[in-house]
């Protein structure tokens, strides 16, 4: 294939990965890359490449670098939760502005004390450096995998998509979710993390379907960067005109 990679033209292999692209033309690179684009199309570092064209890096100054962290991240929150939680029914988890949420179908509230629990599974999930590998499944089967795993939301989200749309799943460990990614090679670069609140949240926005529970979060690729951040939140708090007129 023909690559051009930071304005460099490059010739490679038919099915390399970003990352292996990376090893020969970059590897300083390697450490900071959390995603890529090829031809405008974000992909994730273990993606096959198969053809021409420009491959971008995306680190954490980019939008879509933090998106694929932030998304991973509530991936592991994810697994976390049902670690602790083994009948929770999933719902989605997208990565949103400064963090990501995940909504929960639970028996008992969460509180508090569990977001604490959750963090600490977090971590051990993070340390473990787990491979997330992307699978493909027809439609028939995706649906049948979801139903087994007992997960009816996850059913509900396959169902309403296009008959031709492809259905990806991304697996980690013993922890499989319905997914189109991208997101990081490994759950080990989800390294600055913190679960920030709880709430209620109506299943795809409606107050016709059932309540579920949404676990907020964000995610950083440094710490120092992270902790600044919560300390300007604190910060507006504590500014707050209903607090301050109180």
């Amino acid at each position: 294939m023909n690559i051009k990679l930071e304005g460099k033209e490059l010739t490679v292999e038919s099915g390399l990965t970003p990352l292996k692209i990376l090893e020969g033309a970059n590897p300083d690179a390697r450490k900071t890359a959390l995603a890529a684009k090829l031809n405008g199309r974000v992909i994730s570092l273990t993606t096959p490449v198969q053809e021409d064209g420009e491959l971008a890096i995306l680190d954490f100054s980019e939008e879509d670098g933090r998106k694929a962290l932030r998304h991973t991240a509530s991936h592991v929150l994810a697994q976390a939760v049902l670690k602790r939680r083994p009948k929770a029914k999933l719902a989605i988890g997208p990565a949103i502005d400064n963090g990501f949420y995940y909504d929960f179908d639970v028996e008992e509230p969460f509180t508090p004390d569990f977001l604490k629990e959750a963090e600490k599974e977090m971590s051990r999930i993070v340390k473990q450096n787990i491979p997330m590998e992307r699978f493909e499944l027809p439609r028939a089967e995706a649906i049948e995998f979801c139903k087994k795993a007992g997960q009816p939301y996850k059913v509900e989200l396959i169902e309403d998509l296009p008959e031709d749309a492809v259905i990806s799943f991304y697996k980690q460990g013993d922890f499989t979710d319905l997914c189109a990614g991208p997101h990081l090679p490994t759950t080990g670069k989800v390294k600055a993390f913190k679960l920030t609140s709880i709430a209620g949240a109506y299943w795809r926005g409606s107050e016709k379907n059932k309540m579920l529970q949404r676990i907020y979060g964000t995610a950083f690729f440094e710490k120092e960067e992270m902790d600044a951040y919560l300390a300007r939140i604190e910060e507006a708090k504590k500014r707050d005109h209903r607090k301050l007129g109180r």
